[in-house]
């Protein structure tokens, strides 16, 4: 067997590295000895990695979209792990041209970008089990049909298309990541897990819609620890291959979500609403990634709601912040924070400039 494609001490860079997944991987990385560079606008705030002090980690402000940004970050590593994107369903609909431009352009630049620096090995692209969109009665593999009901879930669909194509070939795998949950440095309130954790806090009250749908719902840290796997595992495992990232214990209709929450958060009432707002439906099978990469989870739904449950309970977190939901967020802020030039909040957080 050939040797894994990175190894302690290479510099891996990741696109979006201080956000929800990428602040628990940036960690991981760290620990395994990895040097890590982190491109990334800042745009939710830096407090996904304030806390780190570590020479391994290098910090640089840019955006997945700029040639100029991708060129500096890409130069000297050995891998990279792209999660910088427009994620969810809500967020891409507030601007589909910011969606096109920063979902699937920029995949093409990325690609652009590992043809031009010989020392990338392998590239690690997020996508999303949303590709599988709505479905019945069937659990899905990743040669599967794909029904995508979203612009969200089409973009990821063009980007991985165009990671098939482009990447002339180069390594590279596709992670679909399953609806993710759980605690995070940069946390989020606005995954399924994650919201309705905290309605039942602050309200003791979850409002259910298309109860009956499926989603397969998995842990941040388990999703960080995939991307771990992914980019250290020999090429001929990996190479131009697509893993679903998640547990089939984990896989629960939406109703099955806010029972558990209910029953981890006590006095919780669950109101029923019938909706055919959100199509989306899937059960997802994850036996190809746990096969090839030897992956399992290790966090239960309730395991999430609970972190969740404390945070707030805690006032670690204020759920009513723009901050923790995306969609909210770029409502009321935009899609752009300025340059670092006295403006841009990057406090305790060392940007550096790559060269």
């Amino acid at each position: 067997m050939k040797k894994p494609a990175t190894q302690p001490d290479d510099l891996i860079l990741v696109t979006g590295g201080a956000g929800y997944i990428g602040s628990h991987l940036v960690r991981m990385l760290l620990d395994k000895g990895y040097r890590v560079r982190v491109l990334d606008t800042f745009l939710y705030g830096t407090s996904g990695l304030s806390d780190i002090v570590d020479p391994r980690l290098e910090l640089v402000y840019g955006d997945i979209c700029n040639v100029r940004d991708m060129i500096r970050a890409g130069k000297g590593a050995k891998a990279v792990i792209a999660l910088a994107a427009l994620v969810g369903d809500g967020a891409c609909e507030i601007d589909h041209d910011e969606t096109v431009a920063i979902n699937i352009e920029s995949t093409k630049l990325l690609c652009d970008m590992v043809r031009l620096t010989p020392s990338i090995a392998r590239v690690v692209f997020a996508s999303s089990c949303s590709v599988y969109g709505a479905t019945e009665g069937l659990v899905l593999n990743e040669g599967s049909r794909l029904n995508p009901v979203s612009f969200y879930a089409r973009s990821r669909i063009v980007s991985e298309g165009i990671l098939v194509r482009a990447m002339d070939g180069r390594s590279y795998t596709i992670l679909r990541l399953g609806t993710v949950f759980g605690a995070s440095p940069r946390m989020r309130l606005d995954l399924m897990i994650n919201t309705m954790t905290h309605r039942a806090v602050a309200t003791k009250l979850i409002t259910v819609t298309g109860g009956k749908a499926w989603r397969p719902h998995v842990h941040c840290r388990d999703v960080a620890q995939a991307f771990v796997l992914a980019t250290e595992a020999p090429a001929e495992r990996v190479n131009s291959e697509i893993f679903n990232v998640g547990g089939d214990a984990n896989n629960y209709t939406i109703s099955d979500v806010a029972m558990l929450v209910a029953g981890e958060v006590p006095g919780t009432r669950i109101e029923y609403v019938e909706s055919v707002e959100d199509l989306r439906s899937y059960r997802v099978s994850f036996e190809k990634i746990r096969h090839v990469l030897g992956f399992a989870t290790r966090y239960r739904v309730e395991d999430g709601i609970r972190e969740v449950r404390a945070l707030l309970e805690r006032k670690e977190i204020d759920g009513d912040e723009d901050r923790y939901s995306n969609l909210r967020y770029l409502k009321q802020h935009g899609f752009r924070r300025p340059r670092p030039d006295g403006t841009l909040d990057v406090s305790a957080v060392p940007v550096a400039v790559a060269s």
